[in-house]
């Protein structure tokens, strides 16, 4: 199983194409929480001004992670949102808020994996900005977050080959 948050979230959606596409890792489990994984603007992405994670600041960590492959084709290694197929894909769970830059390539990836045949959920939060969940993690709504997501890890668990944690 593999999981990360934010750029990590993206990390980890890319992983899990190149060992489906390598052949090389049966992974049977993916967790993207609010995941990086779209290079370009979205609805939720352009404009966006929240705390802690903003158009100026994606702008800017795109630029960087990218550089080099300006007017080149991007990868969908590097940007899972360009992946046509998705499907083979491990089950995937996550979440992300509302008011999150990366809420609408968030729902869009639950919604390519799910169109390729692969079980996958997203939680959308109401109020939370970016990473919302580690900036209050004593809040009931953060705290019904971790438990969906153990329920959804464990659930999964018990669903894979593996024999103990």
């Amino acid at each position: 199983m593999v999981g990360g948050e934010s750029a990590g979230g993206g990390l980890t959606a890319a992983l899990c194409m190149y060992a489906h596409d390598h052949h090389s890792v049966d992974i049977a489990f993916q967790m993207p929480l609010y995941p990086m994984i779209d290079c370009y603007d979205t609805d939720s992405s352009r404009d966006n001004h929240e705390k802690i994670w903003n158009t100026r600041k994606n702008h800017a960590a795109w630029k960087l992670y990218l550089k080099g492959l300006e007017g080149k084709e991007i990868p969908d290694y590097a940007s899972p949102s360009r992946r046509k197929d998705y499907s083979g894909l491990p089950p995937c769970y996550t979440f992300v808020g509302d008011l999150d830059p990366f809420r609408e390539e968030t729902i869009a990836y639950v919604k390519a994996l799910n169109d390729a045949g692969v079980e996958a959920k997203v939680d959308v939060y109401e109020n939370w900005y970016h990473a919302y969940d580690i900036y209050h993690p004593k809040k009931e709504d953060s705290k019904d977050a971790a438990e969906k997501l153990m329920e959804h890890f464990k659930a999964a668990f018990e669903n894979s080959k593996l024999t103990s944690l």
